[in-house]
C-alpha cells in the first residue's frame, strides 16, 4: 500500500517488475504537459505522474514502494509549482532514473 497515494488500493496479485513500471511511467507523462499535486487524478481530467500511468495501464500492479518513490518526486515541487514545472521535473527525473537503470547493468 502507498502512503502518499493511498487511492490506489492494495492487490494480491503480483506486481509488475520496477523496471518495467519506470519505463511505462516515462511514458505516460511524455504523453501529457502537466501533472497535478497530491493525488492520482482530479476531476478535470488531470493526473500525477502514477495516475498518467494507471490511465494508460489500468490493470498493471505497481510496488507500494515505487508508487511512494514516483509520487514523492511529483510531489516534491510546492503547491504554487505548476503543472508544466512539475511535469518537467518529473521528466527530468525519469530519464535520470531509467539511465541509472542502463548503467547498473552493465
Amino acid at each position: 500500500m502507498s502512503r502518499l497515494r493511498p487511492e490506489c488500493g492494495t492487490s494480491t496479485r503480483p506486481a509488475t517488475p520496477d523496471d518495467t513500471v519506470l519505463f511505462l511511467v516515462r511514458d505516460a507523462v511524455e504523453r501529457r504537459r502537466e501533472l497535478i499535486y497530491g493525488k492520482l487524478s482530479d476531476d478535470l481530467g488531470g493526473h500525477c505522474a502514477m495516475g498518467a500511468f494507471w490511465e494508460d495501464n489500468p490493470r498493471l500492479v505497481v510496488n507500494g514502494s515505487l508508487v511512494d518513490e514516483v509520487a514523492a518526486v511529483n510531489d516534491s515541487l510546492p503547491r504554487s509549482a505548476t503543472p508544466k514545472e512539475r511535469w518537467a521535473l518529473v521528466r527530468s527525473w525519469l530519464r535520470w532514473k531509467i539511465r541509472s537503470l542502463a548503467v547498473r547493468s552493465e
